[in-house]
Protein backbone atom coordinates (compact mmCIF):
# COMPACT_ATOMS: atom_id res chain seq x y z
CA UNK A 1 0.00 0.00 0.00
CA UNK A 2 1.31 3.44 -1.07
CA UNK A 3 2.03 6.29 1.55
CA UNK A 4 -0.66 8.35 -0.05
CA UNK A 5 -3.49 5.46 -0.49
CA UNK A 6 -2.58 4.69 3.39
CA UNK A 7 -2.51 9.01 4.45
CA UNK A 8 -6.30 8.67 2.47
CA UNK A 9 -7.68 5.87 4.01
CA UNK A 10 -6.34 6.98 7.41
CA UNK A 11 -8.06 10.37 6.93
CA UNK A 12 -11.16 8.48 5.94
CA UNK A 13 -11.24 6.76 9.25
CA UNK A 14 -10.94 9.55 11.00
CA UNK A 15 -13.95 10.91 9.38
CA UNK A 16 -16.12 7.65 10.24
CA UNK A 17 -14.92 8.53 13.96
CA UNK A 18 -15.84 12.03 14.03
CA UNK A 19 -18.90 11.05 12.78
CA UNK A 20 -19.27 8.23 15.18
CA UNK A 21 -18.31 10.23 17.97
CA UNK A 22 -21.04 13.28 17.11
CA UNK A 23 -23.86 10.96 16.59
CA UNK A 24 -22.98 9.38 20.04
CA UNK A 25 -23.25 12.32 21.66
CA UNK A 26 -25.99 13.36 20.21
CA UNK A 27 -27.84 10.52 21.16
CA UNK A 28 -27.07 11.48 24.77
CA UNK A 29 -27.15 14.64 24.86
CA UNK A 30 -29.48 17.15 22.98
CA UNK A 31 -28.06 19.82 20.95
CA UNK A 32 -30.33 22.49 22.39
CA UNK A 33 -29.40 22.02 25.54
CA UNK A 34 -25.64 22.95 24.49
CA UNK A 35 -27.43 25.53 22.77
CA UNK A 36 -29.29 26.75 26.26
CA UNK A 37 -26.09 26.59 28.01
CA UNK A 38 -24.37 28.78 25.54
CA UNK A 39 -26.79 31.30 25.32
CA UNK A 40 -26.11 34.29 27.73
CA UNK A 41 -22.53 34.84 26.39
CA UNK A 42 -20.26 37.45 28.92
CA UNK A 43 -18.42 38.72 26.43
CA UNK A 44 -15.99 40.42 28.79
CA UNK A 45 -15.13 37.37 30.02
CA UNK A 46 -14.63 35.53 27.06
CA UNK A 47 -12.33 38.77 25.65
CA UNK A 48 -9.94 37.98 28.82
CA UNK A 49 -10.63 34.10 27.81
CA UNK A 50 -8.67 35.12 24.14
CA UNK A 51 -6.46 38.06 25.57
CA UNK A 52 -5.18 35.18 27.94
CA UNK A 53 -4.39 32.67 25.08
CA UNK A 54 -2.84 35.38 22.72
CA UNK A 55 -0.18 35.46 25.28
CA UNK A 56 0.03 31.91 25.71
CA UNK A 57 0.61 31.57 22.34
CA UNK A 58 3.32 34.65 22.03
CA UNK A 59 5.22 32.52 24.84
CA UNK A 60 4.70 29.42 23.16
CA UNK A 61 6.20 30.96 20.34
CA UNK A 62 9.38 32.07 22.26
CA UNK A 63 9.74 28.97 23.68
CA UNK A 64 9.83 27.06 20.55
CA UNK A 65 12.26 30.33 19.60
CA UNK A 66 14.68 29.69 22.34
CA UNK A 67 14.83 25.43 21.41
CA UNK A 68 15.50 26.05 17.92
CA UNK A 69 18.66 28.46 19.63
CA UNK A 70 19.70 25.78 21.62
CA UNK A 71 19.96 23.92 18.55
CA UNK A 72 22.14 26.12 16.77
CA UNK A 73 19.10 27.66 14.65
CA UNK A 74 18.70 31.54 14.88
CA UNK A 75 16.44 32.62 12.71
CA UNK A 76 14.74 36.57 13.03
CA UNK A 77 11.89 36.50 15.97
CA UNK A 78 9.68 37.51 13.10
CA UNK A 79 9.90 34.60 10.98
CA UNK A 80 9.60 31.96 14.13
CA UNK A 81 6.91 34.04 15.21
CA UNK A 82 5.01 33.67 12.29
CA UNK A 83 5.85 30.46 11.00
CA UNK A 84 3.95 29.27 15.03
CA UNK A 85 1.01 31.21 14.52
CA UNK A 86 0.75 29.50 10.88
CA UNK A 87 1.02 26.09 12.95
CA UNK A 88 -1.89 26.89 15.15
CA UNK A 89 -3.76 27.69 11.81
CA UNK A 90 -2.93 24.66 10.08
CA UNK A 91 -4.02 22.66 13.45
CA UNK A 92 -7.38 23.90 13.83
CA UNK A 93 -8.03 23.70 9.93
CA UNK A 94 -6.17 20.66 8.53
CA UNK A 95 -7.78 17.32 9.77
CA UNK A 96 -4.40 16.74 11.36
CA UNK A 97 -2.71 17.98 14.22
CA UNK A 98 0.26 17.10 13.07
CA UNK A 99 -0.05 19.61 10.07
CA UNK A 100 1.14 23.09 11.91
CA UNK A 101 4.30 21.30 12.99
CA UNK A 102 5.05 20.14 9.08
CA UNK A 103 4.49 23.17 7.90
CA UNK A 104 6.92 24.92 10.66
CA UNK A 105 9.49 22.00 9.99
CA UNK A 106 9.38 21.96 6.09
CA UNK A 107 9.05 25.92 5.89
CA UNK A 108 12.17 26.74 8.39
CA UNK A 109 13.88 23.44 7.43
CA UNK A 110 14.00 24.37 4.06
CA UNK A 111 15.09 28.13 4.26
CA UNK A 112 17.62 27.13 6.94
CA UNK A 113 18.87 24.21 5.26
CA UNK A 114 18.73 22.04 8.98
CA UNK A 115 15.75 19.72 8.38
CA UNK A 116 16.78 17.39 10.92
CA UNK A 117 16.89 20.14 13.05
CA UNK A 118 14.22 22.43 13.05
CA UNK A 119 12.28 18.67 13.50
CA UNK A 120 14.17 17.93 16.68
CA UNK A 121 13.06 21.41 18.38
CA UNK A 122 9.75 21.20 17.59
CA UNK A 123 9.63 17.53 18.80
CA UNK A 124 11.32 18.88 21.59
CA UNK A 125 8.96 21.36 21.99
CA UNK A 126 6.02 19.43 22.24
CA UNK A 127 7.35 16.94 24.27
CA UNK A 128 8.39 19.17 26.91
CA UNK A 129 4.70 21.20 26.63
CA UNK A 130 2.44 17.50 27.07
CA UNK A 131 5.36 16.92 30.03
CA UNK A 132 4.46 20.65 31.78
CA UNK A 133 0.74 19.96 31.04
CA UNK A 134 0.92 16.14 32.75
CA UNK A 135 3.15 17.96 35.91
CA UNK A 136 0.43 20.54 36.54
CA UNK A 137 -2.23 17.89 36.57
CA UNK A 138 0.23 15.68 38.80
CA UNK A 139 0.63 18.60 41.18
CA UNK A 140 -3.48 19.35 41.31
CA UNK A 141 -3.80 15.73 42.12
CA UNK A 142 -1.19 16.34 45.24
CA UNK A 143 -3.15 19.26 46.59
CA UNK A 144 -6.99 17.59 46.14
CA UNK A 145 -5.46 14.70 47.98
CA UNK A 146 -4.38 17.12 50.96
CA UNK A 147 -7.67 18.89 50.57
CA UNK A 148 -10.15 16.05 50.31
CA UNK A 149 -11.40 16.97 46.77
CA UNK A 150 -12.69 14.22 45.05
CA UNK A 151 -11.63 12.92 41.61
CA UNK A 152 -12.11 10.35 39.33
CA UNK A 153 -10.06 6.97 39.59
CA UNK A 154 -9.13 7.67 35.73
CA UNK A 155 -6.95 10.74 36.73
CA UNK A 156 -4.24 8.29 38.11
CA UNK A 157 -3.63 7.54 34.46
CA UNK A 158 -1.74 11.53 34.97
CA UNK A 159 1.17 9.32 36.70
CA UNK A 160 2.06 6.90 34.53
CA UNK A 161 1.78 8.95 31.57
CA UNK A 162 4.22 11.61 33.39
CA UNK A 163 7.00 8.72 33.48
CA UNK A 164 6.58 7.81 30.05
CA UNK A 165 6.97 11.62 29.10
CA UNK A 166 10.17 12.27 30.79
CA UNK A 167 11.30 9.11 29.78
CA UNK A 168 10.59 10.10 26.38
CA UNK A 169 12.32 13.35 26.91
CA UNK A 170 15.41 11.22 28.05
CA UNK A 171 15.61 9.09 25.21
CA UNK A 172 15.17 12.20 22.75
CA UNK A 173 18.08 13.76 24.58
CA UNK A 174 20.31 10.70 24.83
CA UNK A 175 23.32 10.73 22.30
CA UNK A 176 23.89 7.11 23.15
CA UNK A 177 20.01 6.17 21.66
CA UNK A 178 20.78 8.54 18.78
CA UNK A 179 23.97 6.55 18.07
CA UNK A 180 22.02 2.89 18.31
CA UNK A 181 19.56 4.28 15.68
CA UNK A 182 21.71 5.39 13.02
CA UNK A 183 23.43 1.69 13.71
CA UNK A 184 20.20 0.02 13.49
CA UNK A 185 19.36 1.89 9.94
CA UNK A 186 22.39 1.20 8.73
CA UNK A 187 22.39 -2.43 9.45
CA UNK A 188 18.85 -2.80 8.15
CA UNK A 189 19.66 -1.32 4.93
CA UNK A 190 18.40 2.23 5.92
CA UNK A 191 21.67 3.91 5.13
CA UNK A 192 20.08 6.86 3.44
CA UNK A 193 18.59 7.76 6.74
CA UNK A 194 21.57 7.49 8.93
CA UNK A 195 22.81 11.36 7.75
CA UNK A 196 19.91 13.08 8.78
CA UNK A 197 19.50 10.77 12.05
CA UNK A 198 23.40 11.75 12.85
CA UNK A 199 22.23 15.28 12.08
CA UNK A 200 18.92 14.72 14.19
CA UNK A 201 21.12 13.50 17.48
CA UNK A 202 23.64 16.09 16.94
CA UNK A 203 21.74 19.11 16.97
CA UNK A 204 19.69 17.60 20.02
CA UNK A 205 23.29 16.60 21.75
CA UNK A 206 23.77 20.49 21.76
CA UNK A 207 21.22 21.07 24.57
CA UNK A 208 21.48 17.93 26.79
CA UNK A 209 24.24 18.49 28.75
CA UNK A 210 22.35 21.95 29.61
CA UNK A 211 20.10 21.22 32.74
CA UNK A 212 20.06 24.79 33.64
CA UNK A 213 18.91 25.60 30.53
CA UNK A 214 16.05 22.63 30.29
CA UNK A 215 14.77 22.94 33.55
CA UNK A 216 14.18 26.86 32.53
CA UNK A 217 12.35 25.94 29.44
CA UNK A 218 10.31 23.65 31.25
CA UNK A 219 9.70 26.26 33.89
CA UNK A 220 8.01 28.67 30.98
CA UNK A 221 6.19 26.01 29.49
CA UNK A 222 5.10 25.20 32.43
CA UNK A 223 3.85 29.07 32.84
CA UNK A 224 2.15 28.91 29.35
CA UNK A 225 0.16 25.31 30.53
CA UNK A 226 -1.13 27.27 33.22
CA UNK A 227 -2.13 30.47 31.15
CA UNK A 228 -4.08 27.88 29.08
CA UNK A 229 -5.92 26.34 31.68
CA UNK A 230 -6.79 29.93 32.43
CA UNK A 231 -8.42 30.01 29.16
CA UNK A 232 -11.04 27.38 29.74
CA UNK A 233 -12.30 28.75 33.14
CA UNK A 234 -12.03 32.22 31.80
CA UNK A 235 -14.15 30.41 28.90
CA UNK A 236 -16.46 28.80 31.79
CA UNK A 237 -17.08 32.12 33.66
CA UNK A 238 -17.97 33.53 29.85
CA UNK A 239 -20.82 31.70 29.83
CA UNK A 240 -21.78 32.47 32.89
CA UNK A 241 -21.24 29.44 34.74
CA UNK A 242 -20.45 29.35 38.47
CA UNK A 243 -16.72 27.85 39.34
CA UNK A 244 -16.05 27.48 42.96
CA UNK A 245 -11.99 27.02 44.09
CA UNK A 246 -12.52 22.90 44.88
CA UNK A 247 -14.52 22.50 40.83
CA UNK A 248 -11.22 25.20 39.49
CA UNK A 249 -8.59 22.67 41.52
CA UNK A 250 -10.81 19.82 40.02
CA UNK A 251 -10.71 21.12 36.33
CA UNK A 252 -6.60 22.12 37.06
CA UNK A 253 -6.45 17.90 36.76
CA UNK A 254 -9.56 16.90 34.34
CA UNK A 255 -8.42 19.40 31.50
CA UNK A 256 -5.25 18.77 30.93
CA UNK A 257 -6.46 14.41 31.01
CA UNK A 258 -8.88 15.59 28.47
CA UNK A 259 -6.37 17.21 26.30
CA UNK A 260 -4.15 14.48 26.48
CA UNK A 261 -7.30 12.27 25.41
CA UNK A 262 -7.09 14.60 22.26
CA UNK A 263 -3.74 13.19 21.10
CA UNK A 264 -5.75 9.96 20.48
CA UNK A 265 -5.64 9.77 16.08
CA UNK A 266 -9.49 9.01 15.66
CA UNK A 267 -11.73 11.96 14.72
CA UNK A 268 -10.81 15.13 12.43
CA UNK A 269 -8.85 17.59 15.19
CA UNK A 270 -10.87 16.00 17.89
CA UNK A 271 -14.18 17.02 16.95
CA UNK A 272 -16.72 14.81 19.03
CA UNK A 273 -14.18 13.30 20.78
CA UNK A 274 -13.22 16.63 22.78
CA UNK A 275 -17.19 16.74 23.17
CA UNK A 276 -17.69 13.01 24.50
CA UNK A 277 -14.84 13.12 27.04
CA UNK A 278 -15.89 16.63 28.03
CA UNK A 279 -19.57 15.16 29.24
CA UNK A 280 -18.36 12.32 30.59
CA UNK A 281 -15.03 13.46 32.65
CA UNK A 282 -16.06 17.54 33.21
CA UNK A 283 -19.82 16.37 35.44
CA UNK A 284 -16.83 15.87 38.09
CA UNK A 285 -16.01 19.50 38.96
CA UNK A 286 -19.91 20.29 39.54
CA UNK A 287 -20.99 20.95 35.95
CA UNK A 288 -24.05 19.61 34.18
CA UNK A 289 -22.96 17.79 30.73
CA UNK A 290 -24.46 20.39 28.46
CA UNK A 291 -22.53 22.90 30.75
CA UNK A 292 -18.99 20.94 30.30
CA UNK A 293 -19.34 20.58 26.40
CA UNK A 294 -20.63 24.52 25.93
CA UNK A 295 -17.40 25.32 28.08
CA UNK A 296 -14.79 23.08 26.12
CA UNK A 297 -16.18 24.77 22.81
CA UNK A 298 -16.38 27.99 24.34
CA UNK A 299 -12.37 27.61 24.85
CA UNK A 300 -12.10 25.70 21.56
CA UNK A 301 -13.62 28.40 20.00
CA UNK A 302 -11.89 31.07 21.60
CA UNK A 303 -8.59 29.15 20.29
CA UNK A 304 -10.00 28.77 16.92
CA UNK A 305 -10.58 32.88 16.54
CA UNK A 306 -6.85 33.82 17.44
CA UNK A 307 -5.46 31.17 14.95
CA UNK A 308 -6.86 33.16 12.28
CA UNK A 309 -4.27 35.44 13.11
CA UNK A 310 -1.97 32.84 11.70
CA UNK A 311 -4.19 32.66 8.41
CA UNK A 312 -3.10 36.08 7.81
CA UNK A 313 -0.07 35.74 8.37
CA UNK A 314 -0.42 33.12 5.59
CA UNK A 315 -2.43 35.07 3.36
CA UNK A 316 0.39 37.72 3.40
CA UNK A 317 3.06 35.37 2.78
CA UNK A 318 1.50 34.28 -0.21
CA UNK A 319 0.02 37.38 -1.66
CA UNK A 320 1.83 38.66 -4.81
CA UNK A 321 3.76 41.76 -4.59
CA UNK A 322 2.55 44.66 -6.75
CA UNK A 323 5.39 45.77 -8.95
CA UNK A 324 6.80 48.99 -8.46
CA UNK A 325 4.99 51.78 -9.79
CA UNK A 326 2.32 49.91 -10.74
Amino acid sequence: MSPAVRSRLFLALKVLGTIALVAFLLAKLPLREVEAAMSHPHWGWLLASLAVYAVSAVLGAWQWALILRGVGIDAGWGEIARLYHIGLFFNNFLPANIGGDAWKILDLGARDGRRAGVLGATMLDRLIGLAALTALACLGMGAAAVLHVPLPKVALLMLPIGVLLFAALAVLLSRRLGGLLVTIARRVGLARLAGPLTHFTDDLARVAPRIGWLNGIFGLSLGIQFLRLVTHLLAAWGLGFVISGQAALQLTVLIPLLALSLTLPISINGIGLRESVSAGLLTWAGLAAPQAVAMELAAYLVQVAFSLVGGVFLWRHRRPRTPAGK
